[in-house]
């Protein structure tokens, strides 16, 4: 040990490298600890009893998109949505799942029109007072994208609210770098609800490095952990605002299963 400060200093400059190097992972350390506590802290008294209606994406027959390495959507979708329904329950709230299992709502004859129908039907009938939707997404023909992104429905100001506070507090523990933001779409399932709803894409399934991550379990917490934090500073009734320098218009915003939503005809097979 002597030596090693005997040699720094010696080396000035390397010692200065030293003391940086060491304060930047303190405080990288600190933040991801602030943000663990803060998610804790705000969850608590702001959703106390309030019924929250999250919906793990696909299920079934119906695995959703695929992976590079052959991930199975509605897999990822359903392991994130129970650390979210944790997350919420843990906090004081009444967070529930569409789907509890690998398997659909629906018995018999499937269509997905019938399926989303009965998922929302569920939420309804539970009074949930916001409903979230988890997926996520693909984007073969170009495997450079990335990123979490949330969609509302137009139109919609208490959606809008709900997916800037979920999108601001996913980013901050994720990142952003292809800059997405909250954005309106006309989806099936968002259209359906009679209460505020949202659809998270957690990430980019076509993308081997991300979705090495959406299968890692340190980062589907804090994806859980943003997602929760998002929901409760909505139901507290905090106001949001738009990011400047994000864009709604990120290259791979549509998967194929939501795009089919916006022609509702598609569902009646």
């Amino acid at each position: 040990m002597r030596s090693v400060f005997m040699i720094v200093g010696k080396h000035p400059r390397l010692w200065v490298t030293a003391v940086l190097a060491l304060s930047a992972v303190l405080i990288y350390a600190g933040i991801d600890r602030l943000l663990e506590d803060r998610t804790v802290q705000s969850l608590s008294g702001m959703i106390q009893d309030k019924v929250v209606a999250i919906d793990p994406g696909h299920g079934g027959e119906d695995g959703g998109a695929k992976g590079t390495r052959g991930t199975q959507e509605k897999v990822v979708n359903l392991q994130i949505a129970k650390k979210v329904v944790d997350q919420l329950n843990q906090a004081g709230g009444k967070a529930i799942l569409t789907r509890e299992t690998e398997d659909n709502l629906s018995v018999g004859q499937w269509s997905q029109r019938s399926e989303l129908t009965k998922r929302v039907e569920k939420a309804q009938a539970a009074n949930a007072l916001v409903y979230v939707s988890i997926h996520a997404n693909s984007f073969p023909v170009s495997p450079s994208c990335s990123g979490a992104q949330v969609f509302y429905q137009p139109g919609s100001a208490e959606g809008k609210r709900l997916a800037l506070h979920i999108q601001k507090e996913m980013t901050q523990r994720v990142g952003n770098k292809d800059k997405r933001q909250a954005k309106a779409e006309d989806y099936f399932v968002l259209r359906m609800t009679k209460c505020p709803a949202v659809m998270v894409e957690t990430g980019f399934l076509s993308n081997a490095a991300e979705e090495a991550l959406l299968l890692k379990d340190d980062y589907q917490d804090k994806l859980a952990q943003g997602i929760a934090t998002g929901i409760a500073r909505y139901l507290a009734g905090e106001p949001a605002e738009e990011p400047k320098g994000a864009t709604t218009d990120a290259p791979g915003g549509f998967i194929p299963e939501v795009d089919r939503a916006l022609s509702p005809g598609m569902f009646d097979s």
